[in-house]
């Protein structure tokens, strides 16, 4: 029996991004609804016979009643076999959640809630398969929800036997504390199942855009949600063989990309190469943070603000910290600012003669300004 599968997770729907301003605030709130749509639009294409989402597709356990019915219309739309949602830890299910409640009462067709650590066979689909899910019963916790599989004395018969986890894997997700579920590699491959699809960390693993024969898979997040995810959304569109080969594409996916970088700014032009950067392709799906140093004649320093000004007008989003970027400070400067035979005035200018004292004399202007406030 063949198998094609969709496998994403970490979809955060119901993430507010309070920290944007209200108009990319909602197209981020928005944007996490429209990828599971071209998610399930991917799937179809492709004629999958399962789409499976590895926990966190919720961002929180207290969702809006008309967030889950959305969610769940969208799913509906998937025109293959099944739908497979697990938990996760940010949207995790002890058997008391009203949003699994709500999402269980209110589902229809082929969509399946893994929230209970027991062998799933989907014989009722039509799918000679064995669905071993771990999903999370708290947010956070020092041991993962593998035990129960590992216990398992006998494996019920199937074609394929799929692990469906949701934790931090190790080498893959920092996880210092041990608080978010963590497991091995090792530890998964010993199980014994034929594949393993993973969710929690916003990066795709294994690292690659096709992948062959290897049995352990992490989604990543199809939507880019933070600046510390500063890669596109992905999601890996699987094919299992009957010879129990595997065979993975990734997909790119997603509208908004997140940009965290540092710039140091000597001239003009380096303020011309960096808009040039920022504003290739699409700016406005761009949300980015910069953090800019150097020292700048104090022509440029004037006119960094209209650069700035364009930027945001053209960007999804543009935070700028130019804390570290200083106008340089010359005799033209001196004698403008301050009174002909004045402290700060000799002081100045007789660090201004020695090109070796260049810091002192930024220093010393800097305090001065200060003090003159």
């Amino acid at each position: 029996m063949k198998l094609k599968l969709l496998h994403t997770g970490d979809l955060h729907i119901g993430m507010k991004f309070n920290n944007y301003a209200e108009e990319i605030k909602r197209k981020l709130v928005a944007a996490r609804f429209n990828v599971l749509a071209e998610l399930i639009e991917k799937a179809n294409k492709a004629q999958c016979n399962l789409f499976v989402i590895s926990g966190d597709l919720f961002d929180k356990v207290n969702i809006k009643q008309e967030d889950i019915l959305r969610v769940l219309n969208l799913l509906q739309r998937f025109a293959g076999d099944a739908v497979l949602v697990l938990p996760g830890n940010h949207d995790y299910d002890n058997g008391m959640v009203e949003l699994w409640q709500k999402f269980a009462a209110n589902k229809q067709g082929n969509i399946l809630l893994l929230n209970e650590y027991r062998p799933y066979d989907l014989d009722e689909f039509d799918l000679d398969l064995i669905v071993y899910p771990a999903h999370c019963d708290q947010k956070h916790a020092n041991d993962n929800r593998l035990s129960w599989i590992k216990d398992l004395t006998e494996k019920p018969a199937g074609a394929w036997q799929i692990g469906i986890a949701h934790g931090a894997l190790v080498g893959l997700s920092p996880d210092l504390d041990d608080q978010y579920f963590n497991m091995s590699e090792n530890e998964l491959i010993e199980i014994g199942l034929d594949l393993w699809l993973l969710g929690h960390t916003h990066l795709p693993y294994p690292l690659g855009e096709e992948i062959i024969n290897r049995q352990i898979f992490n989604a990543g997040t199809p939507e880019p949600d933070g600046m510390d995810c500063t890669r596109d959304g992905s999601a890996w569109l699987i094919e299992l063989d009957e010879d129990k080969s595997v065979r993975a594409e990734l997909l790119e996916t997603g509208q908004y990309r997140f940009f965290d970088i540092a710039y140091q700014i000597q001239a003009e032009d380096d303020f011309v190469r960096l808009k040039r950067e920022l504003l290739a392709g699409d700016a406005a799906r761009k949300l980015v943070r910069v953090k800019l140093s150097g020292r700048v004649s104090e022509e440029v320093y004037q006119a960094k603000e209209k650069i700035y000004t364009d930027l945001r007008n053209q960007l999804g989003h543009l935070h700028i910290d130019d804390s570290q970027l200083k106008m340089q400070i010359n005799q033209e400067v001196i004698e403008r600012e301050f009174s002909t035979g004045s402290f700060p005035y000799s002081l100045l200018k007789e660090l201004s003669l020695d090109p070796a004292d260049d810091d002192a004399l930024q220093l010393a202007y800097e305090l001065i300004k200060e003090v003159r406030r």
